[in-house]
């Protein structure tokens, strides 16, 4: 007859050191193989491509030689599109006075190439001596004028340094002084050339010289004098400068007062919208790319977001990568460019500039 025996009790330590030593270890390690996975699927795991967010940007150059006025623009300052941004001052004072001498000289042959002898011609003569008068006086205007923007810029200038207390009292008040009397000067000279054009009008309406053919020579070069002289005016004008897109001033390369040259770069502007992707399909190609074809856009913020989107462009030839681009390590890496959209209604908000990795999903 066999004997039963009571099975001898295991302690709960006992059957937790078991649980520790066998069951624990390859709990974990299920555990951390899932996580690799999970984080080498969606965080970690080599994208095809790395991509640049790309916005819109502008480099505003300067469109005659001159000095740089109005401009108090620095970096971070944001500017509309079609906003008047600066002017150029084209100061070429010699040329200008010695047109404007030019135009009085050539006033002066026409006067004196009139014939005022007869007594039934000196009457005639008295609507072109008006309208020669009233050259002559567009013309001081003219000069008056330029001596007056110069005015203008030294008194600007000095009312800066008198602000700072960089100047005496006595230097910015004869600026002040200067800029107003010339201001006087050219309101009088106006003022004097409307007197002489309702004169000419009376004249003209009495006499009807506007009818006579034998006075259209010296009307026709009065009218000559009167078209080159507006167009040296309009010349010799402060050229206005305009932001051609809306967005953020990125660099400043000159300063108000400084002298620049056609073409030389005044300040770049650069969007804060992003336009499009570039990214960048390195050799050898394990999928060749198809404009359409859809991609995983991935960003590199914490919580990696992304967003599916399509293959817009290729690039016509392989080329550089961008240094921002390459791998760590690389010194030179070359690689397709494709340009890829960005859908407006993508919850998502990406930066120019702002690197971001892509996959291709050629199957989809």
């Amino acid at each position: 007859m066999e004997r039963k025996y009571t099975p001898v009790p295991i302690p709960f330590k006992q059957r937790l050191r078991e649980l520790r030593v066998r069951a624990l270890p390859l709990a974990v390690f299920l555990m951390v193989g899932v996580a690799v996975f999970y984080l080498w699927e969606n965080q970690v795991s080599n994208p095809a491509m790395i991509g640049e967010v790309v916005g819109d940007h502008s480099t505003v150059s300067s469109p005659a030689n001159g000095i740089l006025i109005n401009f108090y623009y620095n970096e971070f300052d944001w500017v509309e599109e079609g906003q008047l941004i600066g002017q150029i001052y084209r100061q070429d004072t010699l040329f200008v006075n010695a047109q404007l001498s030019l135009f009085r000289a050539e006033s002066d042959l026409i006067r004196e190439s009139m014939d005022a002898g007869a007594d039934d011609l000196r009457n005639r003569s008295n609507l072109e001596d008006l309208k020669i008068e009233e050259l002559n006086t567009r013309i001081s205007l003219a000069s008056t004028q330029l001596k007056k923007q110069q005015a203008r810029l030294n008194y600007q200038r000095a009312a800066e340094l008198f602000e700072r207390d960089l100047i005496a009292d006595q230097g910015y008040e004869l600026a002040k002084m200067e800029y107003e009397l010339l201001s006087v000067e050219v309101r009088e000279t106006e003022d004097l050339i409307r007197y002489l054009g309702e004169r000419i009008r009376e004249n003209e309406e009495f006499q009807r010289y506007d009818t006579r053919a034998d006075r259209d020579p010296i009307l026709a070069a009065i009218r000559v004098q009167e078209q080159k002289m507006e167009a040296l005016l309009a010349e010799s004008a402060p050229m206005p400068i305009y932001a051609p897109i809306s967005g953020v001033v990125s660099m400043v390369n000159h300063k108000p007062g400084e002298y620049v040259a056609t073409g030389d770069s005044l300040l770049r502007i650069e969007s804060a919208e992003p336009a499009y992707i570039v990214g960048y399909l390195r050799q050898p190609f394990t999928v060749q790319p198809e404009a359409g074809m859809a991609v995983e856009v991935r960003t590199r913020k914490p919580g990696r977001s992304f967003f599916e989107s399509n293959i817009e462009q290729l690039g016509g030839h392989i080329r550089m990568i961008d240094n921002q681009l390459q791998r760590p390590g690389a010194i030179y890496e070359s690689g397709l460019p494709v340009k890829i959209a960005i859908d407006p209604s993508v919850d998502i908000t990406l930066s120019p500039g702002e690197i971001v990795d892509i996959v291709l999903r050629p199957g989809r």
